[in-house]
């Protein structure tokens, strides 16, 4: 997601700054590890090889594990991987947690509005209705003691994206912390975890864009062992007869989401900050659900480009407007 902008290091950091980048997980991957360049290089390689491995797990457009348990809809349960069942088991707590506004079974209507597929479209109202009738979080049986996965109806799709990314920031973070730099940042499309400090005393800033200006920021995050996550209306859609259509879906309706333009969250950790599934709740929600999160903090820009936070927001939200 290209949601969030890093802000550019000063000249007398680039010494001791070693950066690197690589399109993984359908977007681009930019890792900073500040510290010497034998222990910097080979971080930045693991940094990126185990995204790529977590890819491979979860992908829901590219051949994956997770793409052959789709596959195995309605044939009964299927032997899963067990850090993928984590995943799934995982986000489908979340979607308990929301009562189905994040709904990891989202991936019918995910395939039928094909935002990530480069060919985005407006589905017909029956689409939809047929598309809604494989999606439900509660359908999805799980047996850990047989380590499989029930998908009971042909057709349904677990689409993990909301969740994926953020596991995967949060194994490369635990990377960084035990390679013996003294920190890293990396940045996925605008999805961020910051280890340790940028240098003494300073930790890594990272700017919210202005969901309406690409070159806007609305404010600074001064980010130390924090993950900074955004969802937003803007990174895929396509406007029709005026209206915007966004990625992020309502799975009890079936359309985009409604009333919110982003959503940012700042936690200790990136599985924390499932901004997408906060997101999903719409405006009047969505802040409520975060509260209830320990630890995580919020940002939310409404329809109308009014800015709403969490109680202890304005401490780590700086307004840069």
């Amino acid at each position: 997601m290209w949601i969030l902008l890093l802000i550019s290091c000063k000249a007398n950091d680039t010494g001791r700054l070693h950066k690197a980048s690589r399109l993984l997980m359908g977007t681009l991957v930019e890792v900073t590890v500040a510290g010497p360049e034998d222990k910097a290089s080979p971080t930045i390689q693991a940094v990126f090889e185990e995204m790529k491995r977590v890819e491979d797990l979860t992908s829901f457009h590219k051949p994956s594990a997770l793409t052959k348990l789709n596959e195995m809809a309605g044939n009964g349960p299927v032997k899963t991987d067990p850090e993928l069942l984590a995943i799934i088991s995982e986000s489908l707590k979340v979607a308990a947690q929301t009562q189905g506004a994040f709904d990891p079974t989202v991936g019918a209507l995910s395939s039928l509005w094909s935002f990530s597929g480069g060919d985005a479209r407006l589905p017909g109202d029956s689409e939809i209705s047929q598309a809604l009738a494989r999606v439900g979080w509660n359908k999805v049986k799980i047996d850990e003691e047989r380590g499989t996965v029930l998908l009971p109806e042909q057709g349904m799709a677990l689409d993990l994206g909301g969740i994926a990314k953020g596991y995967a920031l949060d194994r490369s973070s635990e990377i960084i912390r035990k390679s013996g730099v003294s920190g890293g940042l990396v940045n996925a499309g605008g999805d961020v975890v910051a280890v340790g400090e940028k240098e003494t005393g300073k930790p890594w800033r990272v700017g919210v864009r202005d969901p309406r200006n690409p070159n806007g920021i609305l404010a600074v995050v001064d980010a130390t062992d924090r993950a900074v996550m955004t969802s937003g209306d803007y990174e895929r859609f396509f406007i029709e007869k005026g209206k915007r259509y966004h990625h992020i879906l309502d799975s009890r309706t079936g359309y985009p989401v409604e009333g919110v333009q982003s959503l940012t969250l700042v936690a200790p950790r990136a599985t924390t900050a499932l901004s997408c599934a906060a997101f999903a709740l719409g405006p009047e929600k969505a802040l409520e659900y975060v509260a209830t999160v320990p630890g995580v903090e919020a940002l939310l820009v409404d329809s109308h480009g009014e800015i709403h936070m969490t109680s202890g927001g304005e401490a780590l939200f700086k307004s840069h407007r």
